[in-house]
């Protein structure tokens, strides 16, 4: 089998963020910006092949990444349709970049430890998802039902009741799981729909492929969606900081 290749999914402008830049160059005051945690955390896990989707100011996206010190074999994809559509479709240009090849797939937000990609690059199955298990869960996230160690559902309008974490944005598509995901996009794009998430066709593919769950400490991962988040995020790096050095 292939080594994995990593997968950035950065298109979107993140308008809760102000959406003056991409939301992975925003800085988390004297932290960094998210893309320097993302970048060293992959080639610490030893994922050392990256995929960039790119979409909104492609140049200065692309003009950080090639700075970074990190050790990393980097080619982009530009998604042109990022405005019209969701980002389902820079997963789905993604993968048919990557063919054939296992893929990590991390969204452009998250501060994760390293060992959360590492965990889940060698996961053994078709699709695997972070999983963040936690009581406070919010309508907003991106919940999951998890049933001996099966991810069941996946969805952010999923019961609470059924809600037994957050999904952590880093997940591992195989070939398998990959020739699923991009047939259920041919489905929705015959059904006239443009602005899923890519989670809304991982949710379509549960039934077709097993998709396990890599659980994730509350001291291992925290999402930038909103200013209010900031401070998550930088608790999280306070509390892992030597993994990242």
């Amino acid at each position: 089998m292939p080594d994995p290749v990593a997968v950035l999914l950065a298109a979107g402008r993140g308008m809760r963020m102000g959406g003056r830049q991409p939301k992975t160059l925003i800085p988390l005051e004297d932290d960094g910006p998210l893309l320097a945690y993302i970048l060293r955390g992959l080639a610490t896990a030893g994922l050392d092949e990256l995929v960039v989707v790119t979409g909104f100011m492609p140049e200065a996206l692309e003009e950080h990444v090639r700075a970074s010190a990190e050790p990393l074999r980097i080619a982009f994809v530009h998604n042109a349709g990022w405005e019209e559509r969701g980002n389902y479709h820079s997963l789905r240009l993604a993968l048919e970049a990557v063919a054939g090849r296992p893929a990590v797939i991390v969204n452009c937000d998250v501060v994760t430890v390293p060992g959360v990609y590492a965990r889940v690059a060698t996961a053994p199955a078709d699709l695997a998802l972070a999983v963040q298990r936690r009581p406070d869960l919010h309508p907003e996230d991106m919940r999951v039902e998890v049933r001996d160690g099966r991810v069941t559902a996946i969805s952010k309008h999923l019961d609470m009741a059924r809600s037994h974490g957050e999904f952590a944005g880093v997940s591992l598509v195989r070939p398998a799981a990959a020739g699923a995901y991009l047939r259920a996009c041919a489905e929705i794009e015959r059904s006239g729909r443009t602005d899923c998430y890519y989670e809304d066709v991982y949710a379509m593919i549960l039934q077709r492929v097993r998709a396990a769950a890599v659980e994730v400490a509350l001291s291992e991962y925290a999402e930038v969606d909103s200013p209010d988040d900031v401070p998550g995020a930088r608790r999280v790096i306070a509390a892992n900081r030597p993994v990242w050095s």
